[in-house]
């Protein structure tokens, strides 16, 4: 029997999926989220420049080895049942994660009015802490609109 599902790539969507749902967790012993913003703006630009990103080591979880917990800002697990225990790639996961699901400490947008004017997408891509009042009040799709930004939330559909 193979420790290792496969080293095949997977869409950035389904994991982040997986971790919404919670078949995709962490082992305890993981030491807690750190990266600046920065740091996860810099890795969004990368992948959407499709430069390598780093591997992500996951195991499926059959023994129930160690006790699991959910990426921060997911959903909590309370009971559900996991499939996969990440151990190696939990910083980048989870700043994607909250990217993209609009959680945690800051929100990432794209400004469309650069991307027009043939700005990069480095360029393009910015976040701002949630406590601001441009923050707030960019929780509006109206105010999305009138400055141009797209949230990238957007780009993640979460099923209902």
């Amino acid at each position: 029997m193979s420790l290792f599902e496969d080293t095949n790539p997977r869409a950035l969507k389904e994991l982040l999926a997986e971790i919404q749902s919670g078949q995709m967790v962490l082992p305890d012993f993981q030491r807690d989220f750190v990266w600046e913003p920065s740091a996860t703006r810099e890795l969004i630009v990368s992948i959407a420049c499709n430069y390598p990103a780093g591997s992500l080591l996951r195991v499926r979880d059959a023994q129930r080895a160690f006790a699991p917990r959910e990426f921060e800002g997911a959903p909590k697990i309370d009971g559900k049942s996991h499939t996969f225990l990440v151990l190696d790639g939990q910083q980048r996961m989870t700043s994607l994660y909250q990217a993209f699901f609009g959680v945690g400490e800051h929100r990432y947008y794209l400004n469309l009015q650069k991307l027009i004017d043939g700005d990069d997408f480095d360029e393009a891509l910015f976040y701002v802490r949630t406590s601001t009042k441009w923050a707030k009040r960019m929780e509006a799709p109206d105010e999305q609109e009138k400055e141009m930004v797209l949230p990238l939330t957007c780009l993640i559909h979460r099923g209902g």
